[in-house]
């Protein structure tokens, strides 16, 4: 049995993304040439392409089927384009860069290999301008095995080419073979399969890596840009290595979108004497994965180290001023997730039972939702307790000395010559961590970023690749996930060494849905493309690419990467509980309830990820036309009754609201009998109802300035100096005007009331 192969792209392959990326590079070398003429060099790829196409219409007559290089540059002569010395150049120049960029396509090299050690005939076919010297030495380049296999190339001997099937038959008879006895692998479905099949042949369609649909996009209309072939081309190039989708997107995606900010990191740290960089969980692992293979092609001389951290185990509050810190971090905490006491315990870091006995009874009820205005109000109410703060300083004092152990053993801070490694966001948990590590280290933190949502900061130094606003950067952190759990903390050792705690919420899930497969695509990626940058430094695509494919992410993906990073484990918050995707698909009955039924509730109450607009992404066109229709006409006459009968008829609410009397201990004191007041006593001793629900608070105390006159309608109203006289847990100040509650706040004060029993009713709604 003989074995033939054909060769460009069943052998080897080029880093270009088409072949014309071969003249796309050679018109960008060309730039550097003295003798070539403006309007060939701005006009080189269109220039050659068309002359190899007038000289098969000039050359391929009287049974020659194809053409050479050397008759290909001679259009151009001809034509007056180009002289014949320049001729010679552009010739060699392309024999060349044909060299310079071909890679081995090992699947198949290893058939070559396995055929000639088990003692079979082994012949290489191929339809090419080039000459067989030319294709031999790229051949040799990728592997030496080729050094003696027969080579049949178009352009030479009678110059028949397999697209008609006579290249075969000229093999046969140089050969001596039998069409029977011969099997042949290509990637030509006509030229490798359809044509040789006729003659008896036994073919395989080679079926190698395609560009991704995002790197055809990027591609349209700019065929003859060299930096964008050589971006695709080689992401297309590190598929040649693996199979499957996710290592595809890796490849494509991931790599093409990372490698840039990997690439301009370490320059820019070489630059500014950084020695020492420290990537941060989870979204710096694929950063440190890429960065470790550079520094290893380059040779640079860099630490590179993982240290585990988050939100949840740096934002701890130094105690300074406990609750400004506790407040900002708050705001930067998705509030909007924290619906009850076991989400605002989590925030906290305190046990939910711990949490509990602080907190109004009436807050405790878990079938009422809370809004981020009511967060707001009981933090306040909960950072005014004495003993709940002493708490809390408690808890974060012990977090704190485990987190500054840990920096410690892992961070070398001997000298200012290093930088922690991160992907994206504020740089807030980057600014709590700078206070923390003043504690052993004395100078500025600096950090390296993807991008900033802010360009803030006082605690650190701050260098930022992708200073641009990007309102769907969630996106990149999506690709930037790590193959293992969250950070929640720092525990000691038996052996005294301090080791991270995970949060076993969605390790295995992201294990499961092919991360490794999608950091070993870019990796793979940055390799490639590194060693062809290093080649042409001129055709590096910098921040050309990002947006194009950040837009092409959000807007208009595909159906691979939009399952991809739909379908992706995430934990938005780092207080979840339980394994949820980024942006699931939605069922009809969840949009029903997210845009139809759902009344004043936060889409969280019904929606189960990250991000509803890329879920929307997601839905078919039914469903996107069904979503208009629902938010259409969600408040018209019509929806209002719709809901209505649904709520009859399903026996559901939109559930109540927290209101201020929900905030009340059992005894009480108010401040204010006027209508404010009034109401509020009414409804606080279940005079008249709150949301159809009756409080019962014991009323200790009923203040005002105007108490003599209440006295005469009957009210049991006293004597603000009476303030001390009864034994309550809150003293409410029931007024409409918030500079009228400060004063009687004030005065409260100076009649000797504990100011933390103290609460403004507006505060607390």
């Amino acid at each position: 049995m003989v074995y033939s192969f054909d060769v460009f792209d069943t052998l080897i392959a080029r880093s270009t993304a088409t072949p014309h990326g071969i003249f796309a590079i050679m018109g960008e070398l060309l730039r550097e040439h003295p003798g070539i003429s403006g309007f060939v060099k701005d006009n080189f790829v269109e220039l050659r392409i068309g002359a190899e196409q007038v000289a098969r219409n000039t050359y391929c007559r009287n049974g020659i089927e194809d053409v050479t290089l050397e008759q290909i540059y001679q259009v151009l002569v001809l034509e007056h384009q180009i002289l014949e010395e320049e001729a010679v150049f552009l010739e060699t120049l392309e024999r060349q860069t044909e060299i310079e960029n071909v890679y081995g396509i090992q699947e198949n090299i290893s058939h070559v290999k396995k055929f000639l050690s088990d003692g079979k005939k082994v012949l290489l076919i191929s339809d090419m301008y080039l000459d067989a010297d030319t294709i031999r030495r790229m051949l040799v380049k990728v592997d030496d095995i080729f050094q003696t296999v027969p080579l049949y190339v178009s352009s030479e001997g009678e110059r028949k080419n397999k697209y008609s099937g006579n290249l075969f038959k000229y093999v046969r008879e140089r050969e001596g073979l039998r069409y029977a006895e011969w099997k042949h692998l290509g990637d030509n479905e006509h030229s490798d399969v359809q044509i040789p099949t006729k003659l008896g042949i036994s073919c395989e369609l080679y079926q190698g890596p395609k560009l991704l649909e995002i790197e055809k996009i990027y591609l349209k209309n700019g065929e003859n840009s060299p930096k964008k072939q050589l971006l695709a081309g080689c992401a297309k190039l590190a598929r040649n290595v693996r199979e499957g989708t996710v290592y595809a997107l890796g490849s494509g995606v991931g790599g093409a979108m990372l490698y840039p900010y990997v690439k301009w990191l370490l320059e820019d740290a070489e630059k500014r004497g950084i020695v020492r960089l420290y990537f941060i969980a989870r979204d710096g692992y694929i950063l440190k994965e890429m960065a470790e293979e550079l520094v290893k092609i380059k040779r640079l001389s860099f630490t590179i180290r993982y240290v585990y951290g988050s939100r949840k185990a740096w934002r701890i509050p130094d105690g300074e001023n406990l609750e400004r810190e506790i407040m900002d971090t708050y705001v930067r905490s998705f509030q909007s997730r924290i619906g009850g006491v076991a989400d605002l315990a989590d925030f906290l870091q305190i046990p939910e039972e711990e949490l509990r006995k602080y907190m109004p009874d009436g807050l405790c009820d878990g079938k009422k939702r809370w809004k981020v205005s009511n967060v707001d109000s009981i933090l306040r109410y909960l950072l005014r307790l004495p003993e709940f703060t002493a708490l809390l300083r408690e808890v974060y004092s012990q977090k704190k000395r485990l987190l500054v152990a840990y920096l410690q053993q892992e961070v070398d801070t001997s000298d200012e010559n290093f930088a922690f490694v991160d992907l994206a966001g504020s740089g807030y948990t980057q600014e709590c961590l700078a206070k923390v590590m003043k504690q052993f280290y004395s100078g500025r933190v600096k950090n390296y970023f993807y991008r900033r949502d802010c360009a803030q900061g006082a605690e650190c130094e701050y260098f930022v690749f992708y200073p641009m606003f990007v309102p769907y950067y969630t996106l990149l952190e999506m690709m930037c996930r790590a193959p293992h759990e969250q950070t929640t903390g720092y525990m000691e050792g038996e052996d005294g060494t301090v080791n991270p705690v995970f949060a076993k919420v969605d390790g295995e899930a992201i294990v499961r849905h092919g991360v490794k497969e999608f950091i070993r695509g870019a990796v793979e990626f940055a390799k490639i493309y590194d060693k062809a940058l290093t080649r042409y430094p001129t055709l590096d695509n910098g921040l050309d690419h990002i947006g194009k494919y950040f837009e092409y992410m959000f807007y208009t993906p595909d159906g691979e990467l939009l399952d991809y990073l739909g379908d992706i484990p995430n934990m938005l918050t780092g207080r979840e509980k339980q394994t949820m995707s980024f942006a699931p698909k939605l069922t009809d009955q969840e949009i029903r309830k997210i845009y139809w039924y759902r009344e004043w509730e936060a889409a969280e109450c019904y929606y189960k990820g990250s991000d509803l607009n890329y879920s929307v992404q997601r839905c078919t066109e039914k469903q996107k036309r069904k979503i208009d229709w629902y938010v259409k006409y969600h408040d018209s006459w019509y929806g209002r009754a719709c809901r209505k009968i649904y709520r009859a008829i399903c026996h559901e609410t939109p559930g109540k609201m927290v209101c201020a009397h929900d905030y009340m201990a059992n005894t009480i004191a108010i401040y204010g009998a006027g209508k404010v007041g009034r109401r509020f006593y009414r409804q606080i001793t279940g005079k008249e109802k709150v949301q159809g629900v009756r409080y019962h608070s014991q009323v200790v105390l009923w203040l005002d300035q105007n108490y003599e006159e209440c006295q005469k309608e009957g009210l049991p109203v006293s004597d603000p100096k009476d303030a001390l006289r009864g034994k309550y847990e809150q003293l409410i100040i029931a007024v409409a005007k918030k500079e009228v509650a400060d004063s009687i706040r004030e005065m409260l004060v100076q009649l000797g009331v504990d100011r933390h029993k103290i609460l403004w009713m507006k505060e607390l709604v």
